[in-house]
């Protein structure tokens, strides 16, 4: 059944007049040259004599590669052992999925670089083999030289307003990819240039030979992935299992836990690190052929993460079970950043697992790019990641999105402009939802339903609405889409609780009922337009659902919200006209792809 004449009139009131282009990620971005810290590390110190007598090269002691049957880890090649960084993992006493090692107990090195004084005069140690420097180790019997408050604000230009003691930073949890290191060529870089921006970088040596033989160039392999799935899949479960180790231990360390925010802590990672960070949000992970779904270990404390090319499986085989089903339970911000010509990493399965997220998710399409991280990715992967920990983990002295604080504003203010970066590589930001901190004083959650039978959409305002259409009060049909808007539930939100630059407007709801059709749900924050709408026969005016701070002559948003933008069906499937507001310009461009038009800026959303 149509809609009758009169609500398509009514319809076509609800044309914004704004440009409808307006979106949120529309300026392209100066690369980041080095961070402003200088850096150090942990001891690595190794035996060159000791590893050109194995006949091995070092880097097999890095990456825990055998040979002659005999194994080969970076433990063993240690001058330092009593200053290095290491770990004992406890593994499950469970033979189904540890095969080789259930019940007992691993070794894990790992490296940490940090930032340090500017009078920090100790060497750089070269690495044997590559010729790469670890910058500033720490050297043997000495605790590591970190950085003090007051020089950490000043670095930064900030007044230190007589701070003393060390500053606490935030700690960055790194996971290198199948089969390298921390040490390996261009893993040490990241590192060291994430650590110069104000974080701590901690990293495990994995040693992946360990528990599995599989190489980087035969994970497309079936035949061979197949014949060895069993310590593949041990291989997969040590890797979140060593980084929460690890992590513990940091944070009891008597040389890094003074440096470290224990409320400030995310994780990157590389290859199967990036697999190994979504295990650690939550993603549950494939541990059979039959594509059986299982828990891995979980890091609650680990507020958000970035993968680098990150592995999410084959067609044939995802990572996080049948159609990346496992991955719904992610619901912290993740940015992964792929390249669109990756066959080892298909950003196809990355994608896949990210639209199943529940939480704030970035994809950024790199064009062009394989399963790698050249010189001239650099600019892009460090610009994007760093803006995204700050925003999301912590900037100065760890200010993030849920503290209120004017630096994390002004992180997530930058991340929500970002369309790309200067130089580099093409890219795309293929997903880009942000899900805002939930039940906060002041806040109403505009929860997202969706209809699947007539294919529409609803915004609830509030949980307590929310949890009525849960029950059935909007009638049958209706179920959660995952998305939230945050919107406001006072005219002007109080400081420092809202911290709003502009004053928040009451929103007019309406609702519509068709014959033998859907409900609809309409809201808007202009006055003239709900006045309009008032006058058409077949709305019902409900009243002030929510405020919410409209956007400006321009279709702007105030510096750290978002744009939400309106969707309209066109009348589409039953006639009965309704509309879908989304902060994500992903979400929206999907929307126009399915034949919906878009109406433009409608209000703006809280971070």
């Amino acid at each position: 059944m149509r809609f009758p004449l009169a609500l398509a009139l009514a319809a076509g009131l609800f044309a914004t007049g704004l440009p409808a282009a307006a979106a949120n990620h529309d300026t392209v971005v100066p690369s980041l040259g080095a961070g402003p810290f200088r850096i150090a590390c942990s001891n690595v110190a190794q035996d060159a004599a000791l590893i050109a007598q194995s006949g091995s090269n070092a880097t097999d002691f890095w990456e825990g590669r055998p040979k002659d049957g005999q194994l080969r880890y970076i433990t063993q090649v240690l001058t330092a052992p009593q200053t290095a960084v290491r770990v004992d993992v406890a593994v499950p006493d469970q033979s189904s999925i540890y095969p080789q090692f259930a019940g007992q107990s691993v070794v894990h090195a790992a490296i940490v670089c940090h930032p340090t004084p500017a009078a920090n005069a100790d060497p750089d140690y070269l690495l044997p083999g590559t010729g790469d420097r670890v910058p500033r180790m720490q050297p043997a019997g000495s605790l590591p030289k970190l950085l003090g408050a007051a020089e950490y604000f000043e670095t930064l230009g900030m007044r230190s307003e007589g701070r003393t003691g060390i500053a606490p930073l935030p700690l960055i949890v790194f996971s290198h990819g199948l089969g390298g290191s921390p040490i390996s060529p261009g893993y040490l870089q990241a590192m060291t240039d994430l650590a110069s921006f104000g974080f701590v970088v901690g990293a495990v040596f994995h040693g992946d030979p360990r528990f599995s033989r599989i190489r980087i160039e035969n994970i497309g392999d079936v035949a061979f992935l197949f014949t060895n799935f069993d310590q593949f899949v041990e291989m997969e479960l040590m890797r979140p299992l060593s980084l929460k180790a690890f992590t513990d231990e940091l944070l009891v360390n008597p040389g890094f836990a003074p440096a470290i925010d224990a409320n400030a802590i995310g994780a990157f990672g590389a290859s199967m690190g990036g697999q190994a960070t979504m295990n650690l949000l939550g993603a549950k992970l494939t541990t059979s052929l039959g594509l059986a779904c299982r828990e891995t270990t979980r890091d609650p404390r680990i507020k958000a993460a970035v993968g680098l090319v990150p592995y999410a499986g084959q067609t044939f085989l995802p990572s996080f079970c049948d159609d990346q089903s496992g991955a719904e339970e992610v619901a912290r911000p993740y940015l992964a950043i792929s390249g669109t010509a990756d066959s080892t990493a298909p950003i196809k399965m990355a994608e896949q697992a990210l639209q199943r997220f529940r939480g704030t998710r970035y994809l950024l399409a790199l064009e062009g790019v394989a399963h790698e991280f050249t010189p001239d990715m650099r600019g892009d992967v460090m610009t994007w990641t760093v803006a995204f920990l700050h925003a999301y983990v912590g900037g100065p002295l760890a200010a993030s999105v849920t503290s209120g604080d004017a630096a994390a504003r002004t992180d997530l203010a930058r991340l929500f402009r970002m369309a790309g970066v200067a130089g580099g590589p093409g890219e795309e930001l293929r997903i880009d939802v942000h899900q805002g901190p939930a039940l906060r004083r002041h806040v109403t959650p505009l929860v997202e339903f969706h209809h699947d039978g007539t294919d529409r959409y609803y915004l609830a305002p509030g949980e307590e609405r929310a949890a009525q259409v849960d029950s059935g009060a909007a009638g049958p049909g209706w179920a959660r889409t995952g998305l939230v808007i945050n919107a406001a539930s006072l005219a002007r939100p109080p400081r420092p609780a809202g911290r709003l630059p502009s004053a928040a407007v009451p929103a007019c709801a309406f609702r519509i009922a068709i014959a033998d059709g859907p409900e609809s749900w309409f809201y808007t924050t202009k006055p003239a337009e709900c006045e309009a709408v008032k006058n058409q026969p077949g709305w019902r005016y409900e009243g002030t659902a929510f405020h919410a701070v409209p956007v400006d002559a321009a279709g702007r948003c105030p510096a750290g919200q978002r744009v939400v933008h309106r969707a309209y069906n066109n009348g589409a499937g039953s006639g009965a006209p309704n509309h879908r507001y989304t902060s994500s310009d992903s979400t929206l461009r999907e929307m126009v792809r399915r034949g919906w038009a878009d109406e433009g800026p409608a209000m703006c959303a809280l971070p």
